[in-house]
């Protein structure tokens, strides 16, 4: 065979179309060579099917894909609910390819109980979140020692600067204030959307920062609008989590308007780049606020010869907007939902002030501490957080060991998805699950709220939200300093929609334009 190819019949000069011809002629009228290219590639296609067939006995049943991209064709925008409908036929735990990856939905509660506490269970997909348009991972996206030290560390950080104590509930306080006085605008509707959003980013950015905004401040108004704007295109579904290598080219070549998306993170990481910077420029010991903590820190590390790449300033930058981002969106995307079901069921409003007056009155301001007196205001809370399942599923877990969920055999590297939406409308676990009712997390008599521990908004064990007690902080008082203060209404015949768009969050997909009336104080 080499003999016929250096017998000088190529013709001179560069390869063209005919002579590679040429030479695919010659290779293949060799017998051998053509046995051996069929012989490989049958025993590479018997490998393929065999591995297949293990890992699908390996796996849960569950409904079968195309090749490459899986079952990701037959995903809608609204994943948990074909993730919900798929239980339904498949059971609680069932398996499927999406894209690149073996993923195992788990849709009850005896099973997702039994996940959130499997250490094995604890890591991420080996991906960032977003490919392409950030490359650095924050704690959220880390995993096994890294994860466990950055966590534990933004965790004593944040309650050293005040999380979970008074000191940041004054502060939430005096956030809700100036919240409230953008509600009256003069007189004019407000845009409730971007007030909330902006006011509950000052409220992390007063962790972060040690400092919030005035209500007008260019700088607050691009971030909230871009932290909002990267929760909406955060798709659980899309080729950012699941084909990985296609997106990365979406994003190299700019498809599908990713310009913008890129133009958000700038916006948000150059702004967390200018705080560090004025930090470092402190020079100081003293821990006001996060980013003095993850600088003191290092530091301390630099001084005992502790540096690596698991430390660096690139990762507290990460750390940083994972926190503006989740701190952000979910609060506010909570507080849309309770305005939705406030004027959609404006009796529940008469019954959330009856309690105010009985219990706070409309003179002084709410504490924290006053829910614990109020069980029908908590109630209507927990109610939200069900129906409007605002986290419908988990961020990706990814099993870091071979492992049982149940008797369901986990296999090393296959990525987990708790779909919280199933387990929010079990009607095993709620009667009348569709049906907005408050009054299912009160005892019989009403005087005590009960909250079961299959209702985790904030996800639960070590991978739950770090951020759940200031959340939690947040949605009492601004839900009952708003109702303290106004009837919320909207106009005569406006139809209250509960449909949703899903992100990062389950949001509104329309909120109507709210009317903010003052009420006296003998009220």
């Amino acid at each position: 065979m080499i003999e016929v190819i250096h017998s000088g019949s190529i013709p001179d000069g560069h390869f063209t179309v005919s002579t590679i011809m040429f030479l695919i002629s010659n290779l293949l009228s060799s017998q051998p060579l053509v046995n051996s290219l069929i012989g490989l590639a049958l025993f590479w296609l018997v490998k393929y099917l065999f591995n297949t067939i293990q890992r699908i006995r390996s796996l849960p049943a569950g409904p079968w894909g195309l090749p490459i991209v899986g079952y990701l064709p037959f995903i809608k925008d609204d994943i948990y609910l074909v993730f919900d409908q798929l239980s339904k036929k498949y059971g609680p735990v069932y398996s499927l390819k999406l894209g690149s990856f073996d993923v195992v939905l788990v849709c009850d509660w005896p099973h997702m109980k039994d996940a959130v506490a499997n250490d094995a269970l604890l890591a991420r997909q080996h991906e960032v979140f977003f490919p392409g348009v950030v490359e650095g991972r924050s704690f959220a996206e880390m995993s096994g020692d890294p994860w466990r030290e950055h966590r534990r560390l933004s965790l004593h950080i944040l309650r050293d600067v005040g999380l979970g104590k008074s000191t940041i509930e004054t502060l939430v306080k005096e956030e809700v204030d100036q919240f409230l006085s953008a509600l009256e605008n003069n007189g004019k509707p407000a845009d409730f959307e971007k007030c909330i959003s902006r006011s509950v980013t000052n409220n992390v950015s007063i962790l972060l920062f040690g400092h919030k905004y005035e209500r007008d401040d260019p700088t607050a108004i691009a971030i909230s609008s871009a932290n909002t704007e990267v929760g909406r295109s955060f798709s659980f579904a899309g080729v950012v989590a699941f084909l990985p290598w296609l997106a990365e080219l979406v994003f190299k070549f700019e498809l599908f308007n990713v310009t913008r998306l890129k133009k958000c993170f700038q916006i948000v990481d150059t702004h967390i780049q200018d705080e560090i910077v004025k930090h470092q420029e402190k020079n100081s010991q003293e821990v006001v606020d996060y980013i003095d903590g993850y600088l003191v820190e290092k530091k301390n590390r630099e001084k005992q010869n502790k540096v690596d790449d698991n430390f660096t300033i690139e990762i507290l930058r990460r750390n940083a907007g994972a926190f503006y981002g989740a701190g952000t969106e979910t609060v506010s995307s909570t507080m849309e939902w309770i305005m939705v079901y406030l004027v959609k069921y404006p009796e529940y409003q008469d019954k959330i002030r009856s309690e105010i007056a009985d219990v706070i009155g409309f003179e002084r301001k709410p504490d924290y501490v006053d829910r614990n007196r109020m069980p029908f205001t908590m109630a209507f809370i927990h109610e939200i957080h069900r129906i409007g399942s605002v986290v419908a599923n988990n961020l990706l877990r990814r099993a870091a060991s071979d492992t049982k969920i149940g008797n369901y055999n986990i296999p090393k590297d296959t990525l987990v998805i708790l779909n919280f939406w199933s387990v929010n409308r079990d009607p095993k676990l709620w009667p009348n699950p569709d049906e907005f009712d408050p009054t299912r997390f009160l005892t019989e008599d009403g005087s005590k709220v009960v909250k079961p521990p299959h209702l985790i908004p904030f996800s639960a064990g070590k991978r739950n939200c770090p951020g759940e007690s200031l959340a939690n902080v947040e949605l009492f008082l601004y839900l009952v300093c708003m109702l303290q203060k106004y009837h919320v209404k909207v106009k005569p015949g406006t139809k209250i929609s509960t449909e949703a768009i899903f992100g990062l969050s389950r949001r509104p997909s329309q909120l109507p334009t709210f009317i903010f009336e003052k009420i006296s104080n003998s009220n």
